[in-house]
């Protein structure tokens, strides 16, 4: 298996073998990453829930490889904002799910849709 550590090494070398850093801004990073996003979310558009039932079961091969392409390139973003910056996603995934475990807690939120705002996106 895979490390994110090593996929993070491949994202780095993948760049720097094209020389593409000079053109790789955060900027443009972290837009590359919402268009992807929204690529992701285009595949989803205008299906109902039987669509949902054959990606899950595996019965509509040509869009899961879809998905899957969507969601790579989406990681590939974030890898290379990390790689930017000089971060170990990582760790900044472990504390989020931290932080997210104390905001949703089980016994407030379980077996409920309810949105907790942030505590960064509370105003003053």
């Amino acid at each position: 298996m895979t490390d994110i550590k090593e996929l993070q090494s491949i994202a780095r070398e993948f760049i720097d073998k094209r020389d593409w850093r000079k053109f790789h801004t955060l900027k443009d990073l972290a837009m590359n990453s919402s268009i992807e996003s929204n690529e992701l979310m285009e595949i989803f558009l205008w299906h109902d829930e039987n669509f949902e039932n054959d990606l899950i079961s595996h019965n509509d091969e040509k869009n899961l490889r879809k998905i899957k392409n969507e969601v790579s390139d989406i990681l590939f973003s974030c890898l290379a904002i990390a790689d930017h910056l000089n971060f170990d996603i990582s760790e900044a995934y472990i504390h989020k799910m931290s932080e997210l475990d104390k905001r949703y807690d089980v016994n407030t939120v379980r077996g409920k849709l309810k949105k907790i705002p942030s505590p960064d996106h509370e105003k003053d």
